[in-house]
């Protein structure tokens, strides 16, 4: 991977930690008028906002500081599947809400830095590994403590959910971000 293919993964990973911070911090809040989720289901989203707001700062930390690349203007929604999943987020109630985040969103998420691991040069890429691993881990623990509280059922065959998620499925199949590689088919 090379240093521009490893800005602009840093660029949407941050953006996609920025979004996912917001969207869970307002869920959490109960900011969206209706009192649906108990108190359970809203610490663990106030804390899983916490930790993509931190996650924010780290992939922010690790663009490239080079004039040349211009880091800030690489944070932006990483593919057209990534945007309208937040945009779906936004809009829908709080239930719908969270089933999108923990159906569609985290398990997207855990895809991209997993692959995202897969090229990444030990050599090279040292401070990005290190970033990647600790998200990791805190994506699975967030995984693991949502069946704790709720346990989603699996993406609806005739929903949304369904359409959102098949949606990323072209971000697999062609050459784009992360990192700008071709997935095997």
């Amino acid at each position: 991977m090379d240093i521009e293919q490893l800005a602009d993964a840093c660029g949407g990973l941050a953006w996609v930690s920025e979004q996912l911070f917001e969207l869970e911090g307002r869920l959490a809040a109960g900011l969206d008028g209706e009192a649906a989720l108990d108190n359970r289901a809203r610490n663990l989203l106030a804390r899983s906002s916490r930790r993509h707001g931190q996650h924010a700062q780290w992939w922010r930390a690790a663009l490239p500081d080079s004039p040349a690349l211009a880091a800030p203007d690489r944070i932006g929604p990483p593919t057209i599947a990534w945007k309208r999943l937040v945009g779906h987020i936004e809009e829908a109630a709080p239930a719908g809400a969270v089933a999108a985040l923990y159906e569609v969103a985290l398990p997207q998420l855990v895809f991209v830095i997993e692959r995202l691991g897969h090229e990444l040069s030990s050599v090279s890429d040292g401070a990005v590994i290190r970033t990647a691993r600790m998200v990791a881990a805190d994506l699975a623990e967030e995984q693991y403590d949502s069946r704790q509280v709720w346990n989603p059922p699996s993406i609806p065959s005739n929903g949304d959910l369904e359409e959102l998620a098949s949606g990323f499925a072209d971000d697999y199949r062609e050459k784009r971000w992360p990192p700008l590689v071709t997935f095997p088919r």
